[in-house]
């Protein structure tokens, strides 16, 4: 085995598994994983510890997710092991004894390490078929008032609650630095994922065809279960499943696994578990913070029940008041509306007025013979010179007959002519007032 690549696994020494983490205290404290995870989120764990995921190069990054939230992610992001041991609400508990860390790590043939007891959890929980799963949860009546079918096992597995699998124990290859050089083949027995399998769950065909390096899309391991070696690390180009040992990189796709039957999808029962102990803790939350509410929540209650009973003493005040007052208000409203059509009479008949019903008035206010001549004239002294100011410039003679041609039919541009001298006012002539 490359010294290289021992140099670089022993970089592994330096981190420990958030999932042992979490299963060593619940073995040491008589806890569940899920009282576990609560018990660290209490202390702050998220401000305290830092959460790592590994890449292809054996590099250590820093997660920016919380504890709580990582579900199956807990089985390939890490804590520095300095820093977990020095955690005081993790290592009061002892779970970092020489006999603890050491026995659960061994050397491989080729001098690799790994935890040995991690994949031993691994084999000992069970993968429940779709039937099985669902049985599993409508069982636990408990944590929930709606039972389950696969639409919302699939709505489950689409938001990451639940992870489906499948069982694949033979050749798996995966590279190594991007370098086709480096091509790995090892005999590894697991179960396998893709985001996409979650679409499966509701399908009704027999067989699902399986991904091959479909970017976004790769088959990742979800839980080994035996291998031989510590050196097989599940990169961001995911692996390839393998029927037979390939010779090579070029001759893998001939030996890809193709697909599986439907019926071979998985759910573990140890995640399922997780599952419904994270809502059972949710409600059992919820339930705590209601009790602690309840005497504030009956303090409001009273508080607004007065209030209630004040606003209905004021409205039933506004009330009798209304009605003392609701004939006046009547009588009032029947004159406006009186009133209103008085109004509207009144303006009918002013717009009904022509002035050609004027007769022409003359000194004394004698009224003297009329003639249609004599009724535009009156319209015309109307229009234009009732109101004339001599010191404002004077309509246009053009203005007065385009005017009189245009208002009454039949009127010939002569007369309009004659009746605009006749009634231009003096101070408007071209030549100045009439000399006496």
């Amino acid at each position: 085995m490359s010294s290289l690549i021992d140099e670089l696994e022993a970089r592994k020494n330096d981190f420990i598994l958030v999932a042992d983490v979490i299963n060593l205290m619940a073995n040491a404290t008589n806890s569940t994983p899920s009282q576990v995870l609560d018990y660290l989120d209490t202390n702050n764990i998220d401000e305290r510890l830092t959460i790592f995921y590994m890449d292809e190069r054996y590099n250590f990054h820093s997660y920016r997710k919380p504890l709580v939230g990582l579900g199956y992610e807990t089985e390939t992001t890490y804590f520095a092991l300095k820093d977990a041991m020095m955690f005081e609400p993790i290592n009061k508990h002892g779970i970092f004894g020489k006999n603890q860390v050491t026995n659960n790590v061994i050397n491989d043939v080729y001098e690799r390490t790994y935890d040995i007891n991690h994949h031993k959890r691994n084999r000992e929980d069970d993968y429940l078929t779709l039937s099985e799963t669902l049985d599993f949860l409508n069982s636990k009546k408990g944590f929930n008032t709606s039972s389950y079918d696969l639409r919302k096992l699939r709505d489950l597995a689409r938001k990451k609650l639940l992870t489906p699998c499948f069982y694949f124990s033979g050749y798996v290859g995966s590279f190594s630095f991007e370098n086709t050089k480096n091509f790995y083949v090892e005999v590894i027995t697991g179960y396998f994922t893709y985001r996409l399998l979650a679409e499966e769950v509701c399908s009704s065909d027999d067989y699902i065809t399986i991904p091959s390096c479909e970017t976004g899309n790769e088959i990742r391991i979800y839980r080994i279960l035996e291998k031989h070696t510590a050196e097989y690390v599940d990169n961001d180009n995911g692996v390839f499943l393998l029927e037979k040992k390939p010779q090579g990189f070029h001759d893998t796709e001939k030996v890809e696994l193709k697909c599986i039957e439907a019926d071979e999808i998985r759910f573990s029962k140890r995640e399922i578990n997780s599952y419904i102990a994270s809502l059972t803790n949710s409600n059992e939350n919820q339930n705590d913070s209601s009790v602690q509410h309840d005497s504030e929540l009956l303090a409001k209650l009273e508080k607004l029940q007065a209030e209630n009973d004040n606003l209905n003493s004021r409205l039933s005040t506004a009330r009798n008041t209304y009605k003392q007052h609701r004939n006046e208000i009547k009588a009032l409203q029947e004159k406006i509306k009186q009133a209103d059509i008085e109004k509207a009479k009144l303006i009918e008949q002013l717009n009904k007025v022509e002035l050609t019903d004027k007769p022409a008035i003359i000194e004394n206010n004698t009224i003297l013979y009329v003639t249609p001549a004599i009724s535009i004239m009156n319209e015309v002294i109307a229009e234009f010179w009732i109101d004339y100011d001599p010191n404002d410039p004077a309509p246009k003679q053009s203005t007065i007959t385009d005017w009189i041609t245009d208002k009454f039919d039949d009127v010939s541009d002569a007369l309009a002519l004659n009746i605009d001298k006749v009634c231009r006012h003096t101070s408007a002539r071209s030549g100045g007032k009439y000399k006496r």
